[in-house]
């Protein structure tokens, strides 16, 4: 065998490697895009989460003022209610434990919505954390 013939031999390995990169490549991502990144069914933790969340909105609610003493009586109702509903798919999962949980945090966020739709006005004396109006 000439040198002439190893050259060859090896530039024909070359290029068959270089040709089938792309290939690999394409593979390799064609293989990314079919298996699912995120998964969406609902989770005993998701649970937990949206209700964290709507907890926070409704403690929002709260603190930013203007919230009128028979919705802040609701707001903690729905709250207690939410939290209990949540409790009791966390210890007894089930479908109707799962669909009142998630009932019971849209009601939540439902209720600590501005009905208009605009965030509510903080009142005028409600003071910063640094204890200035």
């Amino acid at each position: 065998m000439s040198s002439e013939d190893g050259k060859s031999a090896a530039g024909c390995a070359t290029g068959w490697r270089l040709r089938w990169r792309p290939l690999a490549l394409c593979g390799a991502l064609a293989a990314c895009q079919a298996s699912p990144v995120v998964n969406t069914r609902p989770t005993p933790h998701t649970l937990i989460y949206s209700y964290m969340i709507a907890h926070g909105m409704a403690r929002g609610a709260v603190m930013s003022g203007g919230i009128t003493p028979h919705r802040l009586t609701e707001i903690i109702v729905l709250d207690h209610e939410a939290l209990l509903a949540v409790a009791r798919e966390e210890s007894s999962p089930a479908d109707s434990n799962m669909r009142a949980a998630n009932k019971a945090i849209e009601q939540l966020i439902a209720v600590t919505t501005p009905v208009d739709g605009a965030p509510a006005v903080p009142s005028t004396q409600t003071k910063s954390a640094a204890g200035v109006p």
